[in-house]
């Protein structure tokens, strides 16, 4: 879990880090709060077994200009000022925090973007680690990051059963007037007649 945690509090830090207000002290300890605050929230509901079972309930989000009230409950304890946190993290983000990966998506239709992968280890969003917001935009119909197109994660469902062919009975029910019902078997199916010709002994 924690290192989920640190992965999501790091990527919330870099969207408020570029704000004038923010000191390195403020910055320190805002993610301090956000990852205590996360592991407190999570603790019964985080299950490895079941990765997104309860995703919703741990995820972080901002609608309608209403930031998620775990950032704003960090803001207030680590002195950030809310009108800077409002002003920084962008409208319609949602940020899922689930065991084994990490990944976000701005705006209903955007793209889903992978944070954190366990098979990957952290993707970083830049190729250097500065504590940046990444730069969203729209280029011939795709979202870009930073001026490189991003892809949404596809979740495979678990794969299907092995599909058994259902045994097929080739069995034909005829009614008769003595029984109520009799089935007629390929065993029981009367052979042709032999097309051998008996010799007579002489």
């Amino acid at each position: 879990m924690l290192i989920e945690i640190n992965c999501a509090s790091d990527f919330l830090c870099r969207y408020v880090a570029s704000a004038s207000s923010c000191t390195p002290q403020i910055m320190e300890s805002f993610k301090s709060q956000i990852m205590a605050l996360m592991q407190e929230k999570y603790t019964n509901h985080w299950d490895p077994q079941r990765p997104h079972y309860g995703n919703g309930y741990r995820a972080i989000t901002s609608f309608g200009g209403k930031v998620d009230p775990l950032l704003c409950q960090a803001a207030q304890k680590s002195d950030l000022p809310l009108e800077t946190l409002e002003g920084h993290i962008p409208r319609d983000l949602v940020l899922w925090v689930e065991p084994f990966n990490v990944s976000f998506r701005v705006g209903d239709h955007g793209s889903i973007n992978t944070i954190y992968d366990s098979t990957r280890g952290k993707v970083s969003m830049k190729p250097d680690n500065t504590i940046t917001p990444p730069q969203f935009h729209q280029k011939n119909g795709l979202n870009t990051i930073n001026g490189r197109p991003s892809y949404a994660a596809r979740i495979s469902p678990p794969p299907s059963p092995p599909n058994r062919a259902a045994r097929i009975s080739h069995a034909i029910p005829i009614t008769s007037p003595l029984t109520k019902s009799q089935v007629i078997t390929p065993s029981a199916t009367p052979s042709p007649p032999s097309s051998k010709i008996a010799i007579m002994a002489h």
